[in-house]
Parts: C-alpha cells; structure tokens; sequence
C-alpha cells in the first residue's frame, strides 16, 4: 500500500494497483464539502479524472460533517489506453488514445510497444502526428478517444494492359450512350463513314509500368505487370508492317469499333431496294440512297442505311439500322409471316413506324410517333421530341430493358397500348440454363477433385497419367465454370437494371395504356401529366416531378 500525505482533510491510498482510497482525518478546522472539492484534491494528487462512486460522496461528505476519521472507497484509476488499428490492405496504421480516468498518461514506451505489437514499420510512423495526438489526448474530457492515422504504406499500382486508342472520327460505334437521366442520347451522325485502304486505324498503347506497394509493416505488395494485349482479328484490317503498334485498313470500306480492333465491313450502295435489285443478303453494310419496296427483304451483317421510306418489307441486320424517313407495315395484315419485321444487333432509328414488329438487342429512337407496332428492345426506347406533333407511342405494345421515354402515351380515343420495362424471356429462360449448367459443372468438378485425391495415393506410371489428364481436365472446368458465373453475373446485373428502369413521360398519358415494370402492372383510367414510372419498395409509383 503506497500513501500521499495532504495538508488538507483527506489523502489517497492505492490497493492492487487500481483501487483508489480517500481517508478521512478529523479536523478542528470546519470544511463544506462538495464533489468539486474532492476533484480538486484528485487533481492536486495525480488522479484526475477518476469516476468516483456515488456512494463515495455520500460516505466523505458524512464523515466531514461528524468529523470522524474514515476510510472511503473512491472507484478504479484507469490508465490511458493505446490501441492500433490496420486497414483491410494494411496500408494504414490508425493509433486510438482513450484518455485516462484518475490513471496515468500514455508513455512513450507504451507507444511504441503498442506499435511494435501490430508489426508497424517505425521508419514509416509519422513522428509528428503521434506528438499531436498525445497531446490532444491530454486536453479531452476523461474516457474521450481520440485518432488518427499515423503510418502510411505505399498503394501498389499494378500494370494496365495495353490500351486502343482509335484514330478515326465519326467511326461507327455500337456501343449505346446515356443522357443524365439514363436515357439514350442519340445525334443523326449522317451517312455511313469509309475509309480508303491504307487509312491508320487504331494504335496499340504500352502497358503502363507497375510499381510494388508496401504496407506499413514493411512488407512489400507484389504489384502485377500489365500485359501487352494483340490486336484482334478484325475482317478488313492488319497490323502495319512498318509499325506493330498502329492497324491499317486494306479494304475500302465502313470502319466498325471493335475492343481491340477496327472491322473494315464493304459497303454496297444502292438507289433503291425493289424488283430490279431482288433481295439482298450482303456480307458487309448497306446504303439505300431511296427506299425499300413493298415484300423486299434485306439480311446484312452489318448497318443498314435508308435515306427514304421503308414499306412493308423486312430487314436483318448484324449492325444498326436508320431510316431516315419512316417504317410502316400493313394494318390489316392478319397472317403473321405476312407482317413486316425489323430485326438488327445493334441500335435502330427512324423517323416514325407503323404496324411493325421490332426486335433490337441494343437501343431504339423514333423521331415523332411510333403507331400500333410490337417493339423489343434490348435496353432502351426513346419517341419524339418536343417540336414534332403527334409525337408519341399510340397502340400495340413497347417493351424495353431499362428505359421508355415518350412525349406522349396513348391517345385521346383511349387505343389500348402496352408499355413494359422487362427482360426479355430468351434472357430469363438462357439465365435459368446458366444455373443449371453452373451447378452440373461444379458438381462434375467436385468429382474431379475427389479423383485427383484418389489417385495421389498411388504411385504407378498409370496413376499418374490419369492424374495429370485429371489435372488438365479440372483446369478447363474450373475455367468454363468462371466463365458461366461471370455471364451469370451480367444477366444478374441486366435484371437489377430492370427492376430500376423507369417510363419517362415527358408531356402527358392517357387512360387505356397499360404501365408495367417487371411483374407489376397499372392500368391509366384518367389522364396523367408528365412524370415518371418506377417501383418503389416493389410497388408501381408515379413522380409528377421530372428527374
């Protein structure tokens, strides 16, 4: 037991290192007591900040009061707590100082200790922050925690693999933009571009260096070198053979953006599409300077362009396809091989469609008014503009993967019409496949490893054989497997962008349209203003405020 002489009423006792004591003298002197009096004589004696028991007050104060002699109970002295924090990446050190309670202050070998306990290189300590630290620790209420970060490991900065960057302008890209409100922003780029053989099409970048990390224990952060990818395989184009890192066309024709490369596609142009022509099954793009006759088809692997009318006929495309006036099938077509279809990969624009069945993987924009058709698309449908009249969707049905945008829905006469945010079912029926194939991989590769075991057991040339045939087999299955899940994870990613899609209107809806996103439903009996669809907590809401 330890003692610390006061020349006041009461002094301080320590029992097992923590437990502090006051004891109590008899006085001829008469004393108030208060708890800010007995504070002041922890102060005065090194226990500041000690959380003394309620009880303790109300047995000092009485002992005061009868001046009688007593030994008091006061609480628990509670020294400064060190702790350090590391990051997930271990690239930073956070120390954490609670300050005392009636205990000591941090030492500055406690700190290091402290350090030294998580590995913390000290050579990589910020001296400075910690003598800042220490003393705001000093100043903070009793039990306050301060922090901060006090050592820094060094980021790793992998490789990036080679980029390509292009070298053309206004070269065709499939690829769909996005306004600020996630709709597709589309511009009239003109004529389909070419290029003469010869032209400069794209550079290949170097991969950038890497640089090694460090983390603050000081162990160094293996850093991944970037790749130096090759061009792909692009129809119409190579590599140049005075520089391996530019590709040059050796066709005429349209250049095509691809992820590592330009496709050179012919381009067959033509006044118009009509009995004189006969159908056109082309390997590469097309240009129709006038229109498409009524029962023409057309089935290209690339774009298709059409400077004039489209009636009645049907057109495949690999690429895009633009009309640049209109689209319109027959009304009174019952037979379904008889009624006019446009298919393409790519995006589809026009000035306006009739009676016409639609099916883009990509986006789908019509200038004024899109009139009783059947129209899927892969993402997004945007009708009309404000100057255009009449312009809207009115009848058949519009399905979309993400995004509708009208400036009207319906009409005044109430012509039923059906508008949809949904994923097609060749989607949802091709995702179910995937999990199945998932889960039959992973089991065929759970019996593959157990195989592997088997046969690490014995020790005949055979035996290892199968082993290493095993071994190659389990790596191509591992590899199909991240493959499956990886396109999994893209549908699963198309189905979330679904479940937020949204049906814009910009100036009004009317009632006998049909608003449907994923499984929910709302028939419109009265007219709407201009405002936007979504689900809310799985439930259809409609937003008269335009986001």
């Amino acid at each position: 037991m330890s003692k610390n002489q006061s020349p006041a009423r009461i002094y301080f006792e320590i029992e097992d290192e923590v437990t502090v004591f006051g004891v109590v003298n008899a006085s001829s002197e008469p004393l108030e007591y208060s708890e800010e009096w007995l504070d002041e004589q922890l102060d005065e004696h090194g226990y500041s900040g000690l959380n003394v028991l309620k009880t303790a007050h109300e047995k000092i104060a009485e002992l005061i009061a009868s001046n009688k002699p007593g030994r008091v109970m006061l609480g628990y002295k509670i020294d400064a707590l060190l702790e350090v924090e590391l990051s997930a990446d271990l690239l930073a050190a956070k120390l954490c100082i609670t300050a005392p309670q009636g205990g000591d202050q941090a030492s500055s070998r406690e700190l290091v200790e402290v350090l030294n306990s998580k590995s913390i290189s000290l050579n990589l300590v910020d001296k400075k922050r910690i003598v800042d630290l220490v003393q705001k620790s000093q100043i903070i209420e009793p039990g306050e925690t301060v922090e901060a970060v006090v050592a820094m490991g060094r980021a790793v900065r992998h490789g990036k693999d080679s980029q390509f960057e292009c070298l053309l302008e206004n070269v065709t890209d499939r690829r769909p933009t996005e306004r600020d409100d996630g709709s597709l922003d589309y511009y009239d780029k003109g004529e389909i571009p070419c290029v003469a053989a010869g032209c400069e099409l794209m550079e290949r970048l170097p991969p950038t260096p890497a640089r090694n990390g460090r983390s603050v224990t000081g162990k160094d952060i293996k850093a991944k070198a970037g790749k130096k990818l090759p061009f792909s395989k692009c129809k119409g184009a190579q590599v140049s053979s005075t520089d391996p890192d530019r590709l040059v066309s050796i066709v005429k024709g349209q250049p095509v953006i691809t992820s590592r490369g330009v496709i050179i596609e012919n381009i067959y142009t033509v006044k118009s599409v009509d009995v004189h022509t006969g159908h056109i099954d082309y390997d590469g793009s097309l240009v129709v300077k006038g229109d498409v006759a009524s029962g023409m088809k057309i089935n290209v692997s690339g774009d298709v362009q059409v400077f004039g009318m489209v009636e009645n006929a049907c057109i495949d495309a690999g690429g895009n396809i633009d009309i640049k006036l209109g689209a319109v099938g027959r009304a009174e077509s019952s037979k379904d091989e008889e009624r006019m279809r446009i298919n393409c990969k790519g995006n589809l624009s026009a000035g306006y469609m009739e009676n016409v069945v639609v099916k883009v993987q990509g986006d789908v924009f019509i200038k004024s008014r899109l009139s009783n058709c059947e129209v899927n698309a892969g993402y997004q449908v945007v009708v009309g503009n404000p100057q255009q009249d009449k312009s809207g969707i009115v009848g058949g049905s519009t399905t979309a993967g993400s995004i509708i945008r009208a400036e009207v829905l319906g009409s005044t006469a109430g012509t039923l019409t059906s508008i949809a945010i949904a994923c097609s079912q060749d989607v949802l029926q091709h995702f179910e496949v995937l999990k199945k194939e998932i889960t039959e991989h992973e089991e065929l590769l759970g019996r593959m490893l157990g195989l592997a075991v088997s046969l690490a057991k014995k020790q005949s040339a055979e035996a290892k054989q199968l082993q290493a045939n095993v071994k190659k087999d389990t790596k191509e299955i591992k590899a199909k497997v991240n493959a499956l899940i990886s396109e999994k994870y893209d549908i699963e990613a198309a189905l979330e962008k679904t479940r937020k899609g949204k049906i814009i209107v910009q100036k009004e809806v009317h009632p006998g349209v049909l608003i449907s996103i994923m499984n929910k439903e709302q028939e419109i009996k009265s007219k709407y203003s201009k405002g936007v669809f979504v689900l809310v907590d799985d439930a259809m809401a409609f937003n008269s405020v335009m986001s």
